[in-house]
């Protein structure tokens, strides 16, 4: 939703509320208790939904802050973390800051600020605490396999499997590998229309497609074929057994409460400990 959308449906459930606290208190006076209770309810489902707004209102005003449109840039109307889940969800794996903020340029020309990522973590969390049910995906941190514990510096989307929010010994090598081929694909979508990105995603996707040897040959045509053939011949070599560890990792997680699979454990809990089915 844009600004505007948030505080129009803001501005009509303030209406609501007062309309039903009016008619709270015509019940009150008469004694009526069934009533009453049928307006409790209502009540407190629009103030659920005018704390949802009032957050999505914080996330659209930092938005306005953090996202600098530069020379022909285009406007996506989407907040920060609307964005990121977006990207998120096109790379599929977890990704850090700087490189949600370097696709979002290549690929819209809109500058999302690496550094509006840990007030945006901090203000998931407080609202997901609030009501886990908000909303359909949050913005959370990557989980370690070893300790289950957060990874700061990565962030994932809190519908994907809880394997695919873990890190391991050997997913940092292939999250690289499946970044460099979601760029890949973006490019080779982009190329075959002529958009005016595609040069911008190349660019990123070279400079990502050098980290992996073999992919990028100096003097060479790049080929995306070839790129493509090289980034899949290394993830046949390594991601099975990146998976088998991320699955285990994700069946012990399984067993803690709500908080703790989005979030991760304390410190004190590293690498497991009592089962907790702590709510949200």
């Amino acid at each position: 939703m844009t600004l505007v959308e948030i505080q129009t449906r803001l501005t009509k459930n303030a209406v609501q509320q007062q309309q039903l606290l009016s008619e709270f208190t015509s019940a009150v006076a008469a004694g009526d208790t069934a009533k009453q209770a049928l307006l409790q309810k209502q009540l407190a489902k629009l103030t659920s939904e005018m704390q949802h707004l009032s957050d999505e209102q914080h996330y659209a005003r930092g938005a306005d802050h953090d996202i600098q449109p530069r020379s022909r840039a285009r406007v996506t109307g989407k907040t920060i973390r609307e964005q990121a889940l977006d990207i998120m969800d096109e790379i599929g794996v977890a990704v850090s800051p700087a490189t949600i903020s370097e696709f979002s340029m290549a690929t819209t020309g809109v500058d999302i600020a690496p550094s509006r990522f840990a007030s945006l973590r901090r203000d998931e969390e407080r609202a997901a605490q609030r009501d886990i049910g908000a909303r359909p995906a949050w913005i959370v941190p990557a989980l370690s396999t070893e300790r289950l514990s957060q990874i700061p510096r990565l962030v994932t989307n809190s519908s994907w499997p809880l394997e695919r929010r873990l890190v391991g010994a050997r997913s940092l090598r292939v999250n690289h590998l499946l970044t460099t081929l979601a760029f890949l694909e973006r490019f080779v979508r982009l190329h075959a229309t002529g958009a005016e990105r595609a040069k911008a995603v190349e660019r990123l996707l070279l400079r990502y497609a050098r980290g992996v040897p073999g992919a990028i040959v100096s003097g060479e045509t790049q080929e995306p074929s070839k790129i493509r053939a090289v980034l899949r011949a290394e993830l046949e070599a390594i991601e099975s057994e990146d998976v088998a560890e991320r699955c285990q990792a994700a069946e012990r997680l399984s067993r803690f409460g709500d908080r703790q699979r989005l979030w991760g454990l304390p410190p004190s809990l590293e690498g497991g400990g009592p089962v907790e089915r702590a709510a949200m």
